[in-house]
């Protein structure tokens, strides 16, 4: 018996997707994707003009809708709901969107205390519990006061992924793998990434924008699904 059988998907495409990125579509099969399960989405055949990455996270974070097909997150139609209701479904995803999405004008602190002055419905002193604990796991105290732009691209994407992960949601979408490559997973953001992962109902996506060998034996490693996805056509070649 299916042990998922009587549990509600995190993620569900359904009827396939596909998506455009310039001059190339690209389709996805079917796909369900149940709490602790995780996938890296890799574009299958040579190196594409447009790197579809970008693109298919957004898909799966909600911020853009495929060209055809249907997705459901947490057990939402993606394609029906209004403006506000997508606002609200938000609030329960988080997404690492590269190495960007930060606020310039905001240390790194308040950016990644923005999601939990929003969004958490804690007390204050809860609040800066919450921040000061996500903080020190992401080894970020002593950049805390500092810009984006002060700190190298790792440190920055340390805290997109702090940011995207500190009110615990049960559906994150990674846009690339970050500092992977650096210390082949061993270093302190990929560590917190497997502890979320244990300690959380929830599903991970990772679209990455080329095949990486390395990285596909370690996610493997760590329980995931490499998924790859194709290249259907080019626009006005059937």
């Amino acid at each position: 018996m299916n042990r998922h059988e009587n549990e509600t998907p995190i993620l569900r495409l359904t009827d396939g997707i596909w998506f455009d990125t310039g001059p190339v579509v690209w389709s996805i099969e079917s796909l369900r994707l149940y709490q602790g399960q995780g996938v890296a989405l890799i574009p299958d055949g040579p190196d594409p003009p447009i790197d579809p990455s970008g693109r298919l996270a957004r898909i799966l974070a909600s911020l853009s809708t495929p060209e055809q097909g249907t997705v459901e997150i947490l057990d939402e139609n993606v394609n029906k709901l209004s403006y506000r209701d997508v606002q609200r479904l938000r609030v329960r995803l988080g997404f690492v969107q590269g190495y960007g999405g930060l606020l310039s004008n905001r240390t790194i602190r308040d950016n990644i205390a923005l999601p939990v002055s929003v969004h958490g419905n804690l007390s204050i002193a809860d609040e800066t519990s919450r921040i000061d604990r996500c903080l020190d796991e992401f080894a970020l105290d002593n950049v805390a006061n500092m810009l984006p732009h002060n700190v190298d691209g790792a440190t920055r994407w340390r805290t997109c992924l702090a940011r995207a992960m500190v009110l615990r949601p049960r559906w994150l979408v990674l846009e690339g793998i970050g500092d992977w490559e650096m210390d082949r997973g061993r270093g302190t953001a990929w560590s917190r990434f497997r502890d979320y992962r244990k300690t959380v109902d929830a599903a991970v996506a990772i679209c990455l924008s080329r095949r990486n060998p390395e990285f596909e034996e370690w996610f493997g490693d760590e329980g995931g699904e490499i998924i790859k996805y194709s290249r259907l056509h080019d626009k006005g070649i059937a």
